[in-house]
């Protein structure tokens, strides 16, 4: 099996694979494989060809019910602190390009659950949330990816959840490669029966890691203290 993450990258789309490395002694690593940026066409070709896959795609795979400006899992990650990701042309073209492949679509629940065991099989696709899975798997918000310690709270966190990256090294990466595997990993998750869901289901929903989505990511705590020194007043 191999656990896929698809994001957009400017005008192309950056896909990133994880594979089990089973050794006698646990934890089970995780092998990384990151793709040259491609289109959705070619995105998809290797999809196909790449045999048993579930693939999490960071971004809409559904839309607003008529009359609604939004998701519901859109205003449910941003109540929580996770901005909703937007969806590119290149994105909407992957999903057409899937179409026959089964999105996750939750059996009850209303706006919120755990994914089932077993349901890879019958839903080997989903959509995510980049930012979402790493604020999922840290139990709180992050600093932005543009900050150095937001980077290297992301790679810790990779690093930590022990994906091994065998064509480089994690801090020799693009951020778009980092939210890949990291979307990449909310697949390995969902597939061992260790995800949530939110959202409505007839407009789709988001999955992320854990048991459950908490009410609310915190930043609290995430960003030092540093002092920063003030401007006397001047008359302008």
């Amino acid at each position: 099996m191999r656990y896929c993450g698809v994001v957009s990258m400017q005008d192309a789309l950056q896909l990133s694979m994880l594979e089990e490395v089973r050794a006698p002694d646990p934890p089970i690593r995780l092998s990384a494989m990151f793709f040259e940026p491609g289109s959705a066409g070619q995105v998809a070709t290797e999809l196909r060809a790449l045999g048993d896959v579930v693939v999490a795609v960071g971004a809409p795979l559904g839309q607003p019910r008529a009359g609604r400006q939004r998701r519901e899992c859109d205003a449910q990650l941003s109540q929580r602190g996770v901005s909703p990701q937007t969806g590119s042309p290149e994105t909407e073209r992957l999903a057409e390009l899937l179409a026959d492949l089964p999105r996750f679509r939750p059996s009850e629940g209303i706006q919120d659950g755990s994914v089932g065991d077993g349901a890879y099989g019958e839903f080997p696709l989903f959509e995510t949330n980049a930012d979402g899975v790493f604020s999922a798997l840290q139990g709180r918000r992050l600093p932005a990816k543009r900050h150095p310690l937001g980077l290297q709270l992301r790679v810790d966190e990779l690093s930590g959840d022990h994906v091994i990256d065998e064509g480089g090294d994690l801090w020799h990466r693009r951020i778009e490669e980092l939210d890949a595997v990291a979307c990449a990993l909310c697949a390995h998750r969902y597939a061992v029966g260790h995800a949530s869901w939110l959202g409505d289901p007839d407009e789709g929903v988001v999955v992320l890691p854990g048991s459950s989505v908490p009410d609310a990511f915190t930043s609290e705590g995430v960003m030092p203290p540093v002092e920063r020194l003030r401007f006397p007043t001047i008359a302008e």
